[in-house]
C-alpha cells in the first residue's frame, strides 16, 4: 500500500532523475550569449544561424532539467513534511 507521503517522495525522485539525465545530456546553461559574431572567421551566416538555434535548444532543455530538479526536491520536501 502506497501512502500519500510516499507517493510525493517517489514522484520527486522520478522528477530528480529525469532532471539529472537532462542536465547530463545538455549541460548547465551558459551565461554567455552568442547572438553576434561567429566563433570562426570562416563561419557563414547560415552556419551561424544553425549554431545559435542549437545553442537556444540546449539552453531550453538545460533550464527544463533544472526546473525538474527543483520540482522534484519540492515534492520530496512535501513528502517528508507529511510524515511529521
Amino acid at each position: 500500500m502506497l501512502y500519500t507521503y510516499q507517493f510525493y517522495s517517489l514522484l520527486g525522485l522520478i522528477f530528480d532523475i529525469i532532471g539529472v539525465l537532462m542536465l547530463f545530456k545538455y549541460g548547465l546553461p551558459s551565461k554567455l550569449k552568442e547572438h553576434s559574431g561567429g566563433l570562426l572567421l570562416e563561419e557563414n551566416p547560415k552556419q551561424e544561424k544553425q549554431r545559435i538555434a542549437e545553442n537556444s535548444k540546449i539552453t531550453k532543455w538545460a533550464y527544463s532539467g533544472l526546473t525538474l530538479l527543483i520540482i522534484g526536491f519540492l515534492f520530496q520536501i512535501i513528502g517528508t513534511i507529511m510524515t511529521l
